[in-house]
């Protein structure tokens, strides 16, 4: 019989205003709307509260699945654009940011710089 313990961390809930701990989730949920009231909208998930709906709904895509932003080199998938742009910055010496577009090939990516330039030279 071995005499050795193992040790778990367990994280619970907790506040992302105040760091306040709680058993369980519905807890923290409660203390959200009880104490942070400028916060009215809670995730039932993670117990994140935020004053905006907008963000509130943001932050629900993480529930979701839904990856509806795919990077055009990589292929690779987000949920939100923001993150995909984000992303892009990976393929920095293809991105456009003037634009926001990455391009698959460097010859394609250097005859559009050079677009950007005979705009600058005519303005």
């Amino acid at each position: 019989m071995s005499t050795s313990s193992t040790w778990q961390t367990i994280e619970f809930p907790t506040c992302n205003v105040c760091g306040s701990e709680f058993l369980i989730l519905d807890l923290l949920i409660d203390h959200c709307k009880e104490q942070h009231q400028n916060l009215p909208y809670v995730c039932e998930h993670y117990g994140t509260a935020v004053k905006y709906w907008s963000e509130f709904e943001r932050h629900q895509l993480v529930h979701s699945g839904e990856r509806l932003h795919v990077c055009p080199v990589c292929r690779k998938a987000f949920g939100r654009n923001d993150n995909l742009k984000r992303h892009m910055k990976n393929h920095a010496e293809m991105y456009c940011e003037e634009c926001e577009v990455c391009f698959t090939s460097e010859e394609e990516f250097k005859r559009h710089k050079i677009i950007h330039a005979k705009e600058k030279v005519v303005v």
